[in-house]
């Protein structure tokens, strides 16, 4: 087998190395979940002769993946074909472990030629095996690593596949792993997303913009808390500031002003996915007829992607972050009729949100439910909007200091349930607040004046606890519900 580029945790000469999980003279690897013997848990219902060393008895393991342990390149015995098995632990009965189990169902349906086909799943009281396409390629971390950063070009087209990948999960309610180490190219020019065990939605426009900045820096970019994406044998990239990978592009790649918007700390300012989009095609090398739009358009697109940078710094070692100037909000003017607020999401970005995209019949608010109607209540979610007119900007504003001045006396809404005081939110209209109810579910509600109109977006869960995904949920609309208002005024 050649040295480079085969499969993590292989010696290089076809062997697979001994380590601590070694039972003995070349046998199989015990991953966590074994007997404590070298025996793997038996779930094929077969007694007596079963190998010992087949999970299910048909899964051989040959060789860890990652540096936990938990993911295995494994050989199928029945149909003689290798696969990758991951193991996953399940979390207590509760929230969590039906938003996992939910997240695996979704992702078996899922089929797209960007996404790692899951083939297989075995259970056991508390975990679960994944059987997936064993997919051949490097990730972008590994390529980055021997070859150096990817042009601009190779990079926004790697950056749009990803893209179709997850607009392709999200309408399955799949949420990937868009992460340098996820992201595998392979020989016969696919781009495919390996990351499917991500049952907590992050922002994974964010996590693209890890992926381009690695691929155009060939380092990881320096977001403070954010965990320096690793080989799959557990070393890292590179210093996110001062490693060895600091060739290449940097303020001055096209795709510097995208990435920056990305990775922008406060998600009202990062672009949304159309956005990301079209930035992304004026770079890629598609032919310029499967990517035509006109330049008004094209303008918006650029406008949007510049409004939304902020937060991150895009760093080198001795130079200085280019200077970028972020746009504010900017008033629309008073409105003379209310706007039909069931029009102000698009149908992808209702998608994001889980909801269905056409709204319940329900007069001046409109509510739209839940996607998949068959969820437990800890993964439904629900999206309301409710927009009131006043005769001036002034009037507005006067009204919403009451409402928030009231709500500040409080601990509780009309409903009884417990409520948080509201806090006020920058950067979104004219004025905003943001607070969250907890009975019956988890509500987020953030309150926001365009001018002469007040707006009040709720997101809200069926059921369970306090929840970042929920609040962040609702300030993604609130702010998508502005960028309609100011568009269409």
């Amino acid at each position: 087998m050649p040295r480079n580029g085969g499969p993590a945790g292989t010696t290089g000469q076809g062997q697979v190395p001994r380590s601590p999980e070694m039972t003995g003279q070349g046998q199989v690897p015990r991953p966590p979940g074994t007997t404590g013997q070298g025996r793997l848990p038996d779930h094929s219902g077969t007694t007596g002769g079963a190998d010992p060393n087949l999970l299910a008895g048909r899964y051989r393991l040959l060789a860890r993946r990652d540096h936990t342990g938990t993911s295995w390149r494994s050989r199928d015995e029945l149909l003689g074909r290798e696969v990758t098995i991951a193991e996953v632990r399940l979390p207590p009965p509760g929230q969590d472990r039906d938003r996992l189990l939910s997240h695996i169902r979704a992702a078996a349906d899922l089929k797209h030629p960007g996404v790692t086909t899951l083939h297989d799943v075995i259970s056991a009281p508390d975990r679960m095996w994944l059987v997936a396409e064993a997919v051949t390629g490097r990730s972008l971390v590994q390529t980055v690593r021997s070859e150096g950063p990817l042009p601009p070009e190779r990079a926004a087209e790697v950056g749009l596949r990803v893209l179709d990948a997850l607009n392709a999960a999200h309408e399955r309610g799949v949420h990937l792993a868009a992460t340098p180490e996820t992201v595998v190219l392979t020989s016969d020019g696919r781009v495919v997303l390996t990351g499917i065990l991500t049952p907590l939605p992050s922002d994974d426009l964010r996590d693209l913009g890890t992926t381009l900045f690695t691929a155009v820096e060939g380092r990881a970019p320096d977001t403070g808390s954010q965990t320096v994406p690793r080989m799959a044998d557990g070393s890292p990239l590179a210093d996110p500031v001062s490693g060895p990978l600091t060739a290449g592009p940097t303020g001055s790649s096209p795709l510097a002003p995208l990435v920056e918007g990305l990775l922008a700390a406060d998600p009202a300012h990062r672009p949304d996915a159309t956005s990301v989009r079209l930035a992304l095609e004026q770079v890629s090398p598609r032919p310029k007829a499967t990517r035509l739009r006109s330049p008004l358009v094209i303008a918006a697109a650029v406008a949007c992607v510049l409004a939304a940078v902020g937060g991150i710094v895009w760093s080198r070692s001795g130079a200085p972050a280019p200077a970028v100037q972020t746009a504010s909000y900017v008033d629309p003017g008073p409105f003379a009729r209310k706007p039909g607020v069931d029009k102000l999401f698009t149908a992808e970005q209702l998608a994001r949100l889980g909801v269905k995209t056409t709204p319940n019949d329900l007069g001046d608010t409109p509510i739209w439910g839940s996607a998949n109607d068959n969820d437990p209540g800890t993964l439904r979610r629900q999206l309301s909007v409710t927009a009131q007119l006043y005769p001036a900007a002034a009037d507005a504003s006067r009204t919403l200091a009451d409402r928030i001045a009231s709500a500040a006396k409080r601990s509780t809404n009309g409903n009884g349930s417990p409520q948080t005081a509201p806090r006020r939110i920058g950067g979104l209209g004219n004025e905003a607040f943001a607070g969250e109810v907890l009975g019956g579910g988890y509500a987020a509600t953030v309150i926001v004046r365009v001018n002469n109109l007040i707006v009040s977006v709720q997101y809200q869960s069926g059921a369970g606890g306090p929840d970042e995904e929920i609040k962040q949920g609702a300030l993604t609309a609130a702010r998508w519900a502005v960028e309609s208002l100011t568009r269409g005024h």
